[in-house]
Parts: structure tokens; C-alpha cells; sequence
């Protein structure tokens, strides 16, 4: 039937059913009439007593549709009204099925459920108040239900999203011509127990990609009106404006997804909201409730006082995660980025927070400013410390704290830092020179080297080598400065690069000899040399020897390091640390990823890491497995411990020893024992 009626309009099919509906008298009149000779052409039989024609409302599944809309049949009901509280786990779920079947009528149904869903956990049957309120509300809702609109595609759309501590609500609405809002249909659904441990923003935008993706039948590919509570959500989720860098990973997540829709959203009053949840629920309001949040226990709070010669290796993300707990005034951003935040923050100390509350989220017991860790104030000196390690500048140590971690007025305590080390101050820059021409960025990492020899350092010789187009580093120590020498160092690091187009270098004898000629062109290298007593025209290379010498020395003085640890540990710091000129480390320019630093270590390791470590062990335990059968009487090569003999000798299996395992081998006239490790199989043309 609904292949043969598929093309009448105004008409519907379900399973043996037919339903035909029109704007008017005569419109119903004409469809009826298409129907009934569509009909008899395919010589079907209808039955008059079930026929039912020009009614004014129908019954179907329990529900009345009219014109003005759909309504629960009342008489359909009556056994959820006049039903007693529950007995058991199964007499619980039954009533639960059934008022699920009415949830597009009930407003706020899954926060109002939520004792008797809990009541339903680990088939423990145990009915408490909560549960007999819920019970006797649930009841009131279904004999008071609203009747609900037709959808039209010609008035305006409005989804109203909401969420609450304990479930996520969402209500379709048409926008009539008189300007009266009526729903077509509610939604909700219960979080779950990781759900319910999100921030009061996360709640707020997960309940409105509920509600999208639950009515998405009506909002994708068509202009709708987003209505929510939250006025931070408004700016994050404004479709006319950019997606926040520093808003929360998940929340930039959802903005990219409800950016495949057309919306404009707009910030509603809670009282004004259809689907708030918690001005309707007030029985799960517990008055005995502390203020404090939950995440914040009743252990004592106080501040850990920073030993001088802690190690950063005694701190991760845990460390952070157990002093972030005892910290006072992080104990209040945890509160009100779980539960809300106040309208006006009048304490001194939280308005820098208040600021940015938009863009900070709580995961596994750390605060995140976007992608950057919240530091507890009794480990800042830590850190602070740690990252002065390698005594870089203001503005190095700035990029990388920029990119690991954050506190209110880092940027003035990194600075008092560099002024207060004696160290520093000792060994700071002359006055910067005049200008000088540059020289032109390089198209492509190794394109273009600099090279430079520095030393006497500690008695020592230093190559250094300078990619200008990464910036990154390379320190070899010569213990001989000859051409020969530097020629073989060379070719070691183009092993590793690759040959690169140009090569600046000064003038000095390793690099103006013959034979450092020949290799140059050997290697099809550009080879320019500085003017004579002007190094600065080396400026790339020359730069670095000099921020070489001076943090590698103030390494070593300041922590007694070997000359060789303090080269390394200033290396890698650079190498990981954005430079000046480019904005990035070198390190992800040549490698085109990131090196793991200890300051890694600060955040918590992402799921896929653990997902791959748990695949890799796996792996392991499954390597070595070799399933191969052999037949007897088959020609093989096994293994021959002969002295003076070929490794592998032709023999024919005789017999199998083990299943799959050991097998007996005729080796000209002599019968040996073999497992299938000490076996190969010989190919067709061997055996020929």
C-alpha cells in the first residue's frame, strides 16, 4: 500500500492503516478520492465497517490528533494515575517503560526520574522518600500534560536547552503568527556519573547538543533560534563570531559541531526558560547540602611552603593535582566551575580568574586556562625555579612557560626572576648595536647553514652549526680544528640533514683550505665567507656562540654541573623553547613535532597514550608466535650444528614428535630431532 499510494499527497501508510488528511473540506474530498481509485485500479478491498471518514480527530497509539494538535488519550493513562508505588525492581521498570513512552509530553521527566532511576542501579530495590516524591510528581505530570503543537515548516523554530545537575532538557517550539509560542515536542535524558561531574558551562553546552542532535529532523539545513540561560555560552557559541583559542577543549569541540548548522542564539532569563530544569525540580535540592563542593573534601586546606632545593623530577600532574586541592583559593575556582559562577565576583583575589572563566575547565583534579595547567601557589616557586634552570632571558622564559602553565601575574614573577639572579646580571648583553642588513630567510629547513668555531670554552673546541631557517643548534666538541677533522664532522651531520644549498662561514683556516674547497664542491655547496674582521656578517652563527657560552657557563656555576651535562641541558632547552623569530621551537620545525620535555610531565597524559601503551604491551606479549605446519614426508631444511658444514641441510620429515613442534627428519641416513624454530620450508624449485 505504500508503494501504490506513495505519490498522493496528504496521505500516510502504516502498516495496514491509511491515513488522509487536507487543509480544508474539498482538499480532503479530492485526496480521498485519488485514494479510494488508486485502490480499486490495484484491486484492493476495503472494509466499510472500519472505515472511518471526515473526522475531526483520530485516535492512534494511545495519542488524539486533531487540528489543533497532538494530545495523550486520557483514557489510556488511567493505569499509570491510579498505580501504586512499586514492590519491587521489575514492577519499577515497568512503570518507568511506560512513562517513557509519554516523553515528549513531559517537561522535565528526566530530572524529575532520577531517584527512581537510581533506585534501579545493581537490582538493589530500596524506596526512599526521594523516590515516593518522584513517584507522586511523575503522576501529577502525566494527568496534567500539555497538548502539542503540528510542526510548521513556515513559522520560525526555537530550541530551548537547558541542563541541571542530574539531566539534560531540551524543547522544540513553533513561533505562531500571533507570536505565541507552542511546543512540539520535549526531550530529556539523565547524566550519567562521569556526565555529572562536569562544570556548570560543560552541562549547560552538552544540553545543547543534546538538543540539537536529538530534534536534528528539524534544525539541520534549516535557520532556527538557539535559547540558553547561559550567557557564556552566548559568546562561545555565536555562530558571527570566531571559536575562543583559550576556551575549554571541550566546548571548542561542541562549537565546531553546531557550526554545520544555521542558528542565532540568544541568552534567556532562567525563569523565562521552558526547559529549566532546576526552578521545576526543587525536591532534589538537598538543604542539608554544604556550600563547599564535593570535589573539595573536608581534609584540612592549607599551603605547602616550598623547600629552595626541591626538583621539578618530584613534580607531575598528580603533585599538582594534591596541592591544587589544598589550596584555598583554587578550592573556590573548583566550586564555581563545577556549580557557576556568581554574576559579580567581589573577592580581590578571584577577579583575574573571574576574567577568564569562560576559558577554564577541571580535569582530573587540575585547573586548565585553555591548554595551560593552573599552578597552586605553594609549587610556583618550583616551577619558577625549574624553568630559570637553564637562565634563559625574560622573553624565552616566557614562550615556554606559554605553553605548559599559568598563574595570576607569572609574567612580573618571571621577570623579578631574571633581575634577581646575580648570575645573569653578571653576564648580560652590551647595549644593541645599529642596524645591520639581514640576511634573506631561507626557503626550507637545511637550506641554508651557519658554522662558526668557538673555544677556547673550558679548554675545550666547539663546532657550532646554526640551520637559519629553524634555528636549531648543533655543538660538536673538536678535539682538533683541522680541515680533515671538520670535513668528517660535516659529513656526520649531513647523514643525519642532508646536504644543504649554502654554507656561511668566517675565514678561518679549516674553512678557506684547499681541501675544504674541493669537499664544497664535491657536495655542490654554496660556500660564502664573512668579510674579513666583520664575524657579524655570520650573524646566525655568531649569535649563538655567544648565547652558547654565556647560559652554558651560568648553567654550570650556578648548579656545579659537568661542562658536557650543562652543553646538554642547555640544547635541549632550546630546542624546545619557540625562538624569537620564527614563534616556534625549532624542534617542530625540523622534526615537524615536539620534543618531550620534563615539563611535560605537568599535564596529564592524553587516553590515546595509555591506549597505545596497553596495544603495544600486547604486541609484545603476542611477538615471536609462529604458526607453520609441516607434513610428513615433506621436504624441508633444518638446521645443521656440524662443524665445518653449511648452516642449513636438506632432509625429508619421517615423523611428527610434538603436534606443530618437534618433528623427526631423515638427514642422509640419519634420523634427527627438530623443532619447527631449527626448520625451513624449501620452495618448488629446490625440490625439482
Amino acid at each position: 500500500m505504500s508503494k501504490k499510494l506513495s505519490d498522493i499527497p496528504n496521505t500516510a501508510v502504516f502498516i495496514d492503516n491509511i491515513y488522509i488528511s487536507g487543509k480544508d473540506l474539498q482538499d480532503t474530498v479530492d485526496t480521498l478520492s485519488k485514494v479510494l481509485e488508486r485502490l480499486q485500479q490495484s484491486e484492493f478491498k476495503l472494509k466499510i465497517q472500519k472505515c472511518k471518514f471526515f473526522e475531526n480527530s483520530i485516535d492512534v497509539f494511545g495519542f488524539t490528533i486533531d487540528s489543533n494538535g497532538i494530545r495523550v488519550n486520557k483514557d489510556n493513562i488511567k493505569p499509570l494515575l491510579q498505580a501504586t508505588p512499586p514492590i519491587n525492581v521489575t514492577m519499577l521498570r515497568s512503570f518507568l517503560g511506560k512513562v517513557n513512552y509519554y516523553s515528549r509530553f513531559l517537561k522535565d521527566m528526566a530530572s524529575i526520574l532520577t531517584p527512581l532511576y537510581e533506585c534501579t542501579k545493581e537490582n538493589k530495590f530500596n524506596w526512599t522518600h526521594q523516590c515516593d516524591n518522584a513517584f507522586v510528581m511523575i503522576k501529577n505530570k502525566l494527568a496534567n500534560m500539555e497538548n502539542l503543537t503540528h510542526y510548521d515548516p513556515n513559522l520560525p523554530l526555537i530550541l530551548s536547552c537547558d541542563a541541571s545537575d542530574t539531566g539534560l532538557a531540551a524543547v522544540i517550539s513553533n513561533r505562531d503568527r500571533n507570536g505565541v509560542v507552542k511546543p512540539i515536542a520535549y526531550a530529556s535524558r539523565k547524566l550519567n556519573e562521569t556526565e555529572i561531574k562536569y562544570s556548570t558551562i560543560d552541562k549547560e553546552a552538552m544540553a545543547v547538543v543534546f538538543g540539537v542532535t536529538k530534534f536534528y529532523n528539524y534544525t539541520y539545513g534549516r535557520s532556527f533560534e538557539l535559547e540558553t540561560d547561559s550567557a557564556a555560552l552566548v559568546r562561545i557559541f555565536g555562530p558571527t563570531k570566531a571559536i575562543p583559542k583559550m576556551a575549554a577543549k571541550r566546548l571548542q569541540h561542541y562549537a565546531i559541531f553546531l557550526s554545520a548548522f544555521n542558528y542565532k542564539i540568544r541568552h534567556i532569563k532562567t525563569d523565562k526558560n521552558p526547559a529549566d530544569f532546576l526552578s521545576r525540580t526543587p525536591m532534589l535540592i538537598n538543604e542539608n547540602t554544604d556550600s563547599m563542593h564535593p570535589i573539595c573534601t573536608d581534609a584540612e586546606i592549607s599551603n605547602i611552603y616550598y623547600i629552595q632545593n626541591c626538583e621539578i623530577e618530584n613534580l607531575d600532574w598528580k603533585s599538582i593535582q594534591e596541592a591544587t586541592r589544598k589550596d584555598v583559593t583554587l578550592a573556590k575556582i573548583i566550586r564555581y566551575t563545577m556549580d557557576g559562577w556568581p554574576d559579580l565576583v567581589t573577592e580581590k583575589e578571584l577577579s583575574t580568574y573571574g576574567n577568564k572563566k569562560t576559558e577554564i575547565s577541571f580535569d582530573r583534579g587540575c585547573l586548565f586556562w585553555g591548554y595551560r595547567i593552573i599552578i597552586p601557589e605553594s609549587l610556583r616557586q618550583a616551577i619558577l625555579l625549574e624553568l630559570h634552570k637553564s637562565h634563559f632571558g625574560t622573553v624565552r622564559m616566557k614562550q615556554l612557560a606559554r605553553s605548559y602553565f599559568w598563574w595570576p601575574g607569572i609574567d612580573a614573577e618571571i621577570e623579578k626572576i631574571t633581575n634577581d639572579c646575580l648570575t645573569c646580571l653578571s653576564v648580560r648583553n652590551n647595549p644593541t648595536k645599529g642596524h645591520q642588513k639581514s640576511w634573506p630567510v631561507a626557503p626550507s629547513v637545511w637550506y641554508r647553514i651557519h658554522a662558526d668555531y668557538c673555544g677556547p670554552f673550558y679548554n675545550k673546541m666547539y663546532l657550532v652549526v646554526v640551520d637559519s631557517y629553524s634555528k636549531w643548534p648543533e655543538v660538536i666538541e673538536m678535539n682538533s680544528i683541522t680541515s680533515s677533522r671538520t670535513i668528517e664532522v660535516f659529513n656526520s651531520l649531513f647523514a643525519r640533514h642532508g646536504y644543504p644549498v649554502h654554507l656561511v662561514t668566517d675565514n678561518g683556516p679549516s674553512f678557506t683550505s684547499s681541501e675544504f674547497k674541493d669537499f664544497c664542491k664535491l657536495k655542490d655547496i654554496k660556500h660564502t665567507f664573512t668579510p674579513p674582521y666583520h664575524p657579524a656578517t655570520n650573524g646566525a652563527a655568531e649569535r649563538f656562540v655567544d648565547i652558547f657560552k654565556k647560559h652554558v657557563l651560568k648553567i654550570k656555576e650556578s648548579r656545579g654541573n659537568t661542562i658536557q651535562s650543562a652543553i646538554n641541558l642547555f640544547l635541549f632547552d632550546y630546542r624546545v623553547t619557540p625562538h624569537s623569530t620564527t614563534g616556534v621551537t625549532p624542534a617542530s620545525l625540523i622534526y615537524n613535532r615536539d620534543l618531550r620535555s620534563r615539563f611535560a610531565l605537568l599535564r596529564p597524559p592524553p587516553v590515546i597514550e595509555r591506549a597505545q601503551h596497553m596495544l603495544e604491551k600486547q604486541r609484545e606479549q603476542a611477538s615471536g608466535s609462529r604458526n607453520i605446519e609441516f607434513m610428513v614426508g615433506e621436504k624441508v631444511m633444518v638446521k645443521d650444528y656440524r662443524k665445518n658444514r653449511q648452516p642449513w641441510i636438506q632432509g625429508v620429515i619421517v615423523e611428527e614428535s610434538i603436534p606443530n613442534t618437534t618433528y623427526i627428519i631423515d638427514v642422509e641416513g640419519c634420523k634427527w630431532k627438530r623443532h619447527v624454530n631449527q626448520m625451513l620450508n624449501c620452495s618448488l624449485s629446490l625440490l625439482e
